[in-house]
């Protein structure tokens, strides 16, 4: 009897206990605020507004676009450059003479052209240079590779700037080699005699002059979008909105310098590319069509395609050779941001992989510069005759 009634009594107090703890919980209840708060945006005036009770207050925030935005002075540099290229172009077109623009736009047509149909070659290429896990990796295993991992569209990666760049590019170059040849001819004449060294005076040393001026005139116009397309190319994900909206924030975010920053990694890759492709077209024509002549053979129109197109095909290995480790340098150069040199950069290839760092992705690059330069030379004999001029080889005297 006296465990039943000390269980009694235990079980008495702890309920007692429990009933006091639920009182004093529901008296605590009855002093709590009861908050309700929601939050809304307004895309119009990109603001934050946060409602608490009823009461809203208002705090802004700067959205991703705002950050992407263009300064006053950097719409105006941007306007000035862009003033500054039309001026340029207008200049070299009066400079030379009447009918020159006929270079000029032969060569802005086959160089758009030739290099957008090979963009997806230069992405699979590109990505072998800038980035170390796919050297070791076949044109074709990469390319599927590339496919199958993000994409088809990922190959056309950098299309918009590749196609709008050398328009300006081909233009140049094409049109300032061709122009450049009398005034140049005329020059090393003078030299010639001057100081009586009869080779001065050598046709194909002025083609390799004007060749090395055009080259580095063309690197001017095509710097700033090729850093764009191998930006796009080596960071997919940094221009959503398209590459206009990438160049901006490219500008933005690096400056001019940033747009500018692989000129000698360029000139480097240019000026041997546009010397080697233009003045071995120049002379192999030349020798191909006297020969063909010499052996009685009629300068038909299937000559005038068979001449172009067999010379175009040598002209681009021998073009691809000259220009691949500037091609190198200029990819690693312009694949992220960072103030390193060229010569930094080309320090570190040497030091890591000796000279064939240098040869990486040659293999894609003699795929894309052979469609590329022979697509290209064919074009541009094909426009100039169209336009009235005679075919190259058959020009020259």
């Amino acid at each position: 009897h006296r465990k039943q009634s000390d269980c009694v009594r235990l079980a008495a107090a702890s309920s007692a206990s429990m009933d006091g703890e639920n009182s004093n919980q529901g008296s605590n209840n009855n002093n709590d605020v009861i908050v309700q708060t929601s939050t809304f945006t307004d895309t119009n005036t990109n603001s934050k507004q946060v409602a608490v009770n009823g009461d809203t207050s208002t705090s802004t925030f700067k959205s991703a676009d705002d950050d992407d935005a263009l300064s006053t002075k950097d719409s105006i540099t941007i306007s000035i450059a862009v003033m500054g290229i039309i001026i340029a172009f207008v200049g070299l077109i009066s400079a030379g003479g009447p009918g020159a623009w006929r270079y000029y736009l032969a060569g802005g047509i086959c160089a758009a052209t030739s290099h957008a149909i090979t963009t997806p070659i230069d992405v699979v290429k590109t990505r072998q240079q800038v980035d170390s896990s796919y050297k070791e990796k076949g044109l074709v295993a990469l390319t599927l590779k590339i496919v199958k991992d993000e994409g088809i569209t990922t190959l056309l990666a950098g299309l918009g700037p590749t196609t709008f760049g050398y328009l300006l590019e081909g233009a140049v170059k094409f049109g300032v080699y061709e122009v450049l040849k009398p005034a140049v001819a005329r020059f090393l004449s003078w030299a010639a005699a001057a100081s009586s060294i009869s080779s001065l005076s050598s046709k194909y040393f002025g083609f390799v002059l004007c060749g090395a001026f055009s080259g580095v005139a063309a690197s001017a116009m095509l710097c700033p979008m090729e850093a764009l397309r191998i930006r796009l190319v080596a960071e997919p994900k940094f221009a959503r909105k398209g590459w206009v909206h990438g160049g901006l924030k490219m500008f933005k975010n690096e400056g001019s310098k940033g747009l500018w920053k692989g000129m000698n990694a360029m000139m480097s890759k240019q000026v041997p590319y546009t010397i080697t492709k233009n003045v071995s077209f120049d002379f192999l024509t030349t020798v191909a069509y006297a020969t063909a002549i010499n052996f009685g053979y009629a300068i038909t129109a299937q000559t005038k395609f068979a001449i172009p197109f067999l010379c175009a095909v040598a002209a681009s290995v021998l073009s691809c050779i000259s220009s691949q480790p500037g091609d190198m340098l200029l990819s690693v150069v312009n694949a992220h941001e960072g103030d390193k040199k060229v010569q930094d950069f080309a320090k570190e290839i040497t030091k890591k992989d000796g000279l064939k760092g240098f040869f990486v992705g040659i293999r894609a690059r003699f795929l894309h510069v052979g469609i590329i330069v022979t697509v290209q030379l064919l074009l541009y004999d094909f426009v100039k005759r169209l336009c009235g001029i005679a075919a190259t080889g058959l020009a020259s005297g």
